[in-house]
């Protein structure tokens, strides 16, 4: 061991922390680091404007909670250490655009050290210009902590010990080339390849769908045409394989520069609910609404093989306030279902920002460090989902709304989520076994006040629901959570949080009360 080791990393439960660290959770999302690294400096050596941005940041927190297990009755009182380095970059320069947030965090538990482990937070997209004006690449991952089963434990931090907590990773590849048919129509080619994985092995799943459009030039008449051909094959690790093959064609007709209306029909082939493939006939409608670059309303509805899909998109941004509708109806074909994928803190800022920050890069530094004078995170919003083992349908609602006045900020968000199992002969066990329907739900507001120039004091509540059309399975998770945040230097922000949460269901019930205090630093 090196003498110049700090005392503190010579300790008995930091060596196996720290040996797993380097192992296993570094190196490989520290390979896209680097390549993003020299994505963007390649950029910047070839003239392009040099946006490439850098930012490592420490974070440190001390938890005491009365309820490390999540048990009912008397709890088992412990302290959580917790480490995170966290690097982000975000790249705005030549033919590399996107952004990387990565996390490392190590859990240290002073009572029970057999529970130290580490987690990983990774959030990344980006898109590559291959060829100029041809062939594009565009690549997206995550990495976060789920829940396994939305009918089991919920808990209201990951560094809880609950074995209803999982680490999932999804990473998504899309190359695909684009280009004029002299002038006749506009083409689109796609590869897409969507993986995710997670310790629960049976809630695996790879989808890789080949995609051909064809369409009319918009700017050559009101009236359009678009064809499109698909093929995708999606695989459950738990339920095998299954197959779709699409066809469509449409028209569109703008009614005014604002006002665009579509109209498709076309067939699709599939074996998603039958044990061989089945031809079905497919027919529907949409609508873009544009009125201002401030508002806008997309809205579709198709009829498919297993009743009707909709996609509903609304969003409307005032100088200080943004509000956020969506709902859509589909089939589901990826393992990892979050409940709030549709719109996070991070995302209605990101858009509330839009007029005032223009570039997209500066625009995410720009809300992170709001969210960090305010006392906030890109996670102050609730979560939810759970895992599936096969394909299902899913039916998602979800509204936001953010008002940022001059010295308080107001955050809500609301959603539903309706699950069923798509294929019933499917062989496996998860929240949608044997027709089961699952519905979640859940309501959560932040107030932010900022107190001085340098501190703010934050209010969270959130009420999670889940109930399900066997049995009496259900839970529900109540929370509060009060933080001071205090910028004790410029790069330095101090937070003091007390939490509590009610649990309440089939699978556990449970009270949990904590403090914390947190240290982060910006290098």
């Amino acid at each position: 061991m090196n003498s110049r080791e700090p005392d503190y990393l010579r300790g008995t439960h930091w060596q196996p922390l720290r040996s797993t660290c380097i192992a296993h959770a570094i190196g490989p999302p520290l390979c896209g680091i680097l390549g993003l690294v020299a994505l963007g400096a390649g950029a910047q050596e070839s003239g392009a404007r040099p946006t490439l941005t850098f930012t490592p940041e420490l974070f440190i927190q001390e938890t005491l909670t009365n309820n490390s297990h999540l048990t009912s009755g008397n709890g088992k009182t412990e302290l959580i250490t917790e480490l995170t380095p966290e690097l982000r970059l975000g790249s705005n320069a030549g033919r590399i655009k996107g952004f990387l947030d990565y996390a490392v965090r190590g859990l240290v538990y002073a009572r029970e050290s057999s529970a130290n482990n580490i987690q990983q937070i990774l959030s990344a997209a980006g898109t590559a210009e291959a060829v100029e004006n041809w062939a594009y690449v565009d690549a997206s991952a995550t990495i976060s902590q789920q829940n396994i089963s939305a009918l089991g434990t919920q808990s209201p931090d990951s560094s809880l010990i609950n074995s209803n907590r999982t680490e999932v990773t999804s990473v998504n590849v899309a190359p695909y080339l684009r280009g004029h048919l002299g002038n006749f129509a506009d083409y689109d080619a796609r590869l897409i390849w969507q993986s995710t994985r997670s310790d629960a092995s049976n809630a695996d799943s790879t989808t890789t769908t080949a995609m051909l459009r064809l369409a009319s030039d918009r700017s050559l008449a009101r009236l359009g045409w678009s064809a499109d051909l698909s093929h995708q094959a999606i695989e459950f690790r738990a339920a095998g394989t299954n197959q779709t093959d699409r066809a469509n064609g449409g028209l569109t007709y703008a009614a005014t520069p604002e006002l665009r209306f579509s109209a498709k029909a076309g067939h699709e082939i599939n074996d998603l609910v039958t044990v061989t493939k089945k031809g079905y006939n497919t027919h529907g409608w949409g609508v873009t609404w544009t009125p201002s670059e401030r508002t806008r309303l997309d809205a579709e509805r198709e009829k498919r093989f297993f009743g009707n899909s909709h996609s509903v998109r609304f969003e409307h941004r005032m100088p200080r306030s943004v509000w956020t509708y969506t709902d859509t109806r589909d089939v589901s074909t990826d393992a990892g279902t979050s409940a709030t994928a549709g719109t996070t803190v991070f995302d209605l800022l990101f858009t509330q920002a839009a007029s005032l920050v223009p570039d997209p890069v500066q625009r995410a530094a720009y809300v992170d460090a709001f969210l960090a004078s305010n006392g906030l995170t890109r996670a102050s919003l609730i979560t939810g989902g759970f895992l599936t083992s096969a394909a299902s349908v899913q039916r998602h609602q979800d509204l936001s709304f953010a008002t940022l006045g001059v010295r308080t900020t107001l955050i809500v968000s609301a959603f539903r989520n309706d699950a069923r199992r798509l294929d019933s002969t499917a062989v496996v066990t998860d929240d949608l076994s044997n027709g089961n329907l699952l519905n979640q739900k859940g309501l959560s507001v932040n107030v932010s006040h900022q107190l001085t120039p340098l501190s703010a004091l934050s209010v969270l509540a959130s009420l999670t629901k889940t109930g399900a059309s066997l049995g009496l399975q259900g839970s529900d998770l109540k929370l509060l959570t009060t933080t001071l945040t205090s910028r004790v230097r410029q790069n330095a922000d101090l937070s003091l949080s007390a939490r509590h949460a009610v649990s309440s269901g089939t699978a556990s019930s449970y009270t949990e009360s904590a403090v914390l205090a947190s240290l982060r630093l910006r290098f």
